[in-house]
């Protein structure tokens, strides 16, 4: 990691951290229950349902699937854009989870591939049967989670009845996963021209076969490649070749690819609002 980007790293964490210290000076009380998964591989996934401690019923779902290296620890503390704490405080029950080889879980990284997809497919499964949840469930993908939660939406539509998904700044096919070969820890020792391993992790080859609603949030700068956009425009132009029900890029009205896209405006500051604002315009739906 060269100077700049590591000073860029650091201050977004910085900037994470000081959120949420904020935030939980006027935090509202949450619950949280441990969950034991099983994968169809017979791993065990550690897993957690938050929601506010005050709620009546049932409440909309969301299952949040952390971005690369990321797990429950990231994503129920201060490690990632946003966090489990933030969208149980806006009346959702939130299930986190530690993909294969990470955290608590058993098994191998899988860099999104089919054991991660696999994974998230047991995950909403379990929201889905859960009394806290009431059936109206979405997907928020950080990151490279774009990779299993587009493959897993996109392999078992039948047994996923999600009703939205939300990716922000996912990468979407080996060129930007890789940033043109450059960054080569995802390819995991594979080269980028064996098929095999990347056509299930490349999030523009699953997007058209989506049967939900599909949300691109990008911002420029790009979190992790500053000067990317193409994986938001490539994903844009696959959501719009699809039968999806709707699909939309940042704020734009549904439906429409923009020539000169509105981004967001990068860090985590923008970003953590962007997300949050999206799940409240998208709750009950």
């Amino acid at each position: 990691m060269d100077a700049s980007s590591l000073r860029r790293a650091v201050d977004w964490r910085l900037q994470v951290v000081r959120r949420r210290l904020a935030a939980r000076l006027a935090s509202t009380p949450l619950v949280s229950e441990d969950l034991t998964l099983a994968s169809t591989a017979g791993y065990q996934l550690s897993a957690r349902l938050t929601r506010p401690a005050g709620a009546k019923g049932a409440l909309p779902g969301v299952v949040l699937n952390p971005g690369i290296h990321q797990g429950r620890a990231e994503v129920e503390g201060t490690g990632a854009v946003v966090n489990a704490a933030e969208i149980a405080r806006l009346g959702y029950s939130v299930l986190s989870f530690d993909p294969a080889g990470r955290g608590s879980s058993w098994g191998e990284e899988d860099y999104g591939g089919p054991e991660h997809q696999d994974d998230l497919r047991v995950a909403i499964k379990a929201l889905l049967a859960s009394p806290r949840c009431d059936g109206k469930l979405g997907v928020v993908s950080l990151s490279l989670g774009i990779a299993s939660s587009v493959g897993a939406l996109a392999r078992w539509p039948d047994e996923l009845p999600v009703r939205w998904l939300v990716d922000w700044e996912g990468p979407c096919d080996r060129e930007i996963i890789t940033s043109g070969g450059t960054i080569l820890v995802p390819a995991a020792g594979h080269t980028l021209e064996d098929d095999g391993y990347w056509f299930p992790r490349e999030a523009t080859r699953g997007v058209a076969a989506l049967r939900c609603g599909y949300v691109r949030l990008q911002a420029f700068p790009d979190h992790a490649q500053p000067t990317e956009l193409r994986h938001a425009t490539r994903m844009m132009h696959a959501a719009r070749g699809g039968k999806l029900p709707w699909f939309q890029l940042n704020d734009h009205p549904r439906g429409e690819v923009p020539e000169r896209p509105d981004w967001l405006p990068g860090g985590p500051w923008a970003a953590n609002r962007a997300i949050l604002t999206k799940l409240r315009t998208l709750k009950g739906t």
